[in-house]
């Protein structure tokens, strides 16, 4: 992060930096809610062969020492009788890399049920572990079906089979201060009717983000970006989270006036952060939009089912509903080297505009992790794909020489008749079918860049949920300090 000097502060209410109190970073507790059902073995596969590089990468890029980095793992399936082998099975933390490994390669993709899972009873675990007090907190929930109660078709369950709601839940997460990442497994998740729209949803109440992943082996790279760009994130939340209190609690300043408030002066300081960028691979949606909307503000799930309304249209963006092969680390099966390594497959193209962890919109100078190696490496430069997926196309047909070099007698695929009183005309060979096009890749990036309106929202919001009781309907209660203030509410947007 570049921070300029800071002039002294001013005895004033504006929104501003106060100077850096503690120059120690932060401890990591960073917890995968990992889906364990039959198809989410390339991921678990990917995150057991990744663990130790994703350790290394977080560690230079935030100057945190090994040993201040805890991972946790939670995996869940199904409830009975949709699957009697477990719920959720809880690892714990450690700051024992290759414990993690372990536990990684002790969990088994099998099982599930009837499409919706327990993702809500691992939430709910996750709310519960045992956080470092004074730790940048990350939940990262892996997987590509739903939880149960929103109104799915086929859903053993009308309701959440426990007692736990997700919204409340992921309400409190916002007041605890613990972020929530949905990597959301394409093109499987968007087959739904309601899951992309409902965990947008859940991401936006405590200012995370939902991202779609296309290949299993790029879990490595989201997994680092998000959890560097947080913690530069959680600097500045540092920073400015008294006077945004003071501000919107204290003087009733609305909440927009203070996000602008503080997205000048970041720009004025220049401020840059390491941002992750990743394309935004579903098409846009009004309705979907709504959807979002509908279900950040519930009280609960069953206020929200049957207020939706329905999306026509495929959900991926054309080209990607197939695309799955050639990811960061070339092949969609799981790397067998490094995380790291270059790539032998697809890449990638440039980062697009607008492609932010958190809706950024400025271009990428240079990789987070050092200028980017010709050709490729983590979230280098990328030139768009010039073959198929799937290797380029064969010189002839699968079965020999090509039909079409060899015409048939009389000249047409049956024999085309004979003109009167002329010689025979051969047809015309057809013109080669050309391959099909090769799926669309995904683009991700990570680069150092100007802080934008979008993670200014999350600092502000974050810093506001903190201070606040998070209800229903996006209200804000404060607590602490100014809880005889009243309450007020905010507007969730994909941006905050």
């Amino acid at each position: 992060m570049v921070l300029p000097t800071q002039p002294v502060p001013q005895a004033s209410t504006e929104p501003g930096a106060n100077p850096a109190t503690n120059s120690e970073p932060r401890p990591l507790d960073i917890l995968f809610l990992q889906d364990a059902t039959g198809s989410q073995g390339p991921y678990i596969s990917s995150a057991r062969s990744a663990i130790k590089d994703i350790c290394e990468k977080i560690s230079a890029n935030t100057s945190l020492s090994k040993g201040s980095i805890r991972f946790g793992l939670i995996a869940f399936r199904d409830h009975p009788p949709q699957d009697t082998s477990f719920v959720t099975k809880n690892f714990g933390f450690t700051s024992d890399v290759a414990r993690m490994t372990q536990n990684l390669a002790n969990l088994i993709a099998s099982g599930g049920g009837d499409g919706p899972e327990a993702q809500t009873a691992a939430l709910a675990e996750a709310l519960n572990m045992e956080w470092a007090e004074n730790a940048v907190k990350i939940v990262v929930l892996i997987t590509d079906a739903p939880p149960h109660g929103l109104g799915e078709v086929g859903d053993g369950f009308a309701k959440s089979p426990d007692q736990n709601d997700p919204l409340e839940i992921v309400r409190q997460m916002a007041e605890r201060g613990i972020t929530l990442y949905v990597i959301a497994c394409e093109p499987s998740l968007s087959r739904y009717l309601h899951a992309v729209d409902f965990y947008r949803a859940i991401c936006q109440i405590c200012s995370g983000r939902m991202v779609p992943l296309l290949n299993a082996s790029q879990l490595g790279d989201y997994i680092v970006g998000s959890a560097v760009e947080t913690i530069e994130t959680e600097k500045l939340i540092g920073e400015f989270q008294s006077v945004i209190l003071e501000d919107v609690y204290g003087q009733g300043k609305p909440i927009e006036e203070v996000m602008s408030s503080v997205q000048a002066q970041l720009t004025e300081r220049n401020v840059q952060i390491q941002t992750l960028n990743v394309e935004d691979v579903y098409a846009p949606s009004v309705e979907a939009d709504y959807n979002t909307s509908v279900w950040a503000s519930a009280g609960s799930l069953g206020s929200a089912r049957g207020k939706t309304k329905s999306v026509g249209g495929a959900r991926l963006k054309s080209g990607y509903a197939g695309a799955s092969g050639g990811g960061l680390f070339g092949s969609s099966a799981a790397p067998s080297g490094s995380l790291f390594a270059a790539p032998t497959g697809s890449p990638f193209g440039a980062p697009p505009a607008g492609g932010g962890l958190f809706g950024s919109s400025t271009p990428s100078t240079g990789s987070a992790f050092g200028a980017p190696a010709t050709g490729g490496g983590l979230f280098g430069s990328y030139a768009p794909p010039t073959a198929s997926a799937f290797g380029a196309p064969p010189a002839g047909p699968a079965f020999g020489a090509s039909m079409s070099a060899m015409p048939p007698p009389g000249g047409g695929l049956f024999g085309a008749p004979r003109a009167r009183g002329r010689a025979p005309v051969p047809a015309a060979a057809p013109a080669p079918m050309a391959p099909p096009p090769p799926p669309s890749v995904q683009a991700v990036s990570m680069a150092s860049q100007a802080i934008d309106q979008a993670q200014t929202n999350r600092i502000v919001m974050q810093s506001l949920m903190r201070g606040s009781k998070v209800g229903p309907g996006n209200v804000l209660t404060p607590t602490g300090d100014y809880a005889s203030k009243p309450a007020t509410s905010y507007t969730p947007s994909s941006s905050t």
